[in-house]
């Protein structure tokens, strides 16, 4: 008994011939090019029906009801309008600090 291993003929992959692989790829690039030129030509109508759910408003209304009043916020600040901290700011200034000294 043998245990070499002895390909045969019969086990070798066949592979296609030229003609056979070229008529493929042009098959595959005629598919391909009628997707593409097809792809922008698929009736699509868009959908006019409204969202349900949370607007726009519903997220924006608390902020800016929050930015044109006075109060306390959660975490125990005090907040203002934006017109009347800008019209401080105008009056009082903005803080300063002393210029560092040099140590000669």
């Amino acid at each position: 008994m043998n245990y070499r291993f002895s390909p045969s003929v019969q086990d070798e992959p066949q592979l296609p011939s030229a003609g056979r692989l070229m008529a493929l790829m042009l098959t595959i690039f005629v598919i391909v090019s009628i997707a593409v030129l097809l792809a922008g030509r698929v009736p699509f109508v868009p959908s006019a029906d409204p969202i349900s759910g949370a607007s726009y408003r519903d997220y924006v209304g608390p902020d800016r009801a929050l930015l044109s009043s006075y109060g306390y916020t959660l975490e125990g600040n005090v907040h203002i309008p934006i017109d009347r901290a800008m019209d401080l700011i105008l009056e009082r200034g903005l803080p300063t600090r002393d210029a560092p000294v040099a140590n000669p």
